[in-house]
């Protein structure tokens, strides 16, 4: 459709976060993802500000595999840094620092998102609409664990790179997502907990896209890599 009729459009922002819920509960929560974080994402979709959508485990890629694009009106790859949570966050009412959080992360990932939405015209939808989009969720490819100590590296100031068919596409820094990967993730889990929403050991976030969303439209492959940390790819079936 271009965009929902009139008559059911979310009026605000609430609204748009009631209606995802309901689209959301038909697969189980897997993990959580940042739209807008960037000046890049919010130009892409026509906001001015930071969203949240929920990744339903369907939709969770394993790294190397294939992404069916079929149908999708995209047609873009985004390179995201990913936080995994080994400790649950309950909701509550008072807000989580960043060192509460990070204490509750065992894992740094690096991911694809591969968003869409059902909107023609997602770039003029506006902000409730989109949240009821479920924030342009769709395909996540979730790479391995990094292994390395990343805990102290100063994550906003690492290179992230994106390749589509063996070519350089876009490269960005950990600073495109709110300044910083760990300050994307605490807005996050904060405006979960403000919806009274738990968050679980086993879920992740991601955080953003780190450069700027790459169109697909006539690649095959694309990986993302931070030289130190490692890589993420994923094949692509049907994008044309």
């Amino acid at each position: 459709m271009a965009m929902l009729p009139p008559a059911v459009q979310p009026a605000d922002l609430e609204q748009g976060y009631q209606i995802q819920d309901i689209v959301a509960a038909r697969d189980a929560v897997a993990g959580w993802k940042v739209a807008a974080t960037s000046l890049a994402g919010q130009n892409h979709i026509g906001i001015a500000h930071p969203i949240a959508g929920q990744l339903g485990a369907s939709c969770v890629l394993d790294s190397a595999g294939t992404a069916d694009m079929t149908g999708n009106l995209m047609q873009a790859a985004e390179a995201e840094f990913v936080f995994e949570f080994s400790a649950n966050l309950p909701a509550r009412e008072m807000s989580y620092d960043i060192d509460e959080i990070m204490a509750c992360v065992g894992a740094l990932r690096l991911g694809i998102e591969l968003p869409d939405s059902r909107y023609e015209l997602f770039a003029q939808a506006g902000a409730p609409q989109l949240i009821a989009d479920n924030a342009c969720a769709n395909l996540f490819v979730l790479g391995p664990k990094i292994e390395c100590d990343w805990r102290g590296d100063d994550l906003a100031s690492q290179k992230i790179s994106l390749w589509l068919d063996g070519v350089l596409a876009t490269q960005g820094s950990g600073s495109d997502a709110l300044g910083d990967p760990r300050c994307a993730l605490a807005w996050l889990v904060n405006h979960v907990s403000q919806r009274r929403i738990d968050l679980f050991a086993g879920q992740f976030v991601t955080t953003g896209v780190c450069g700027n969303p790459t169109s697909v439209g006539a690649g095959s492959h694309v990986q993302v890599e931070v030289e130190s940390y490692g890589r993420v790819e994923i094949n692509l079936l049907n994008n044309a």
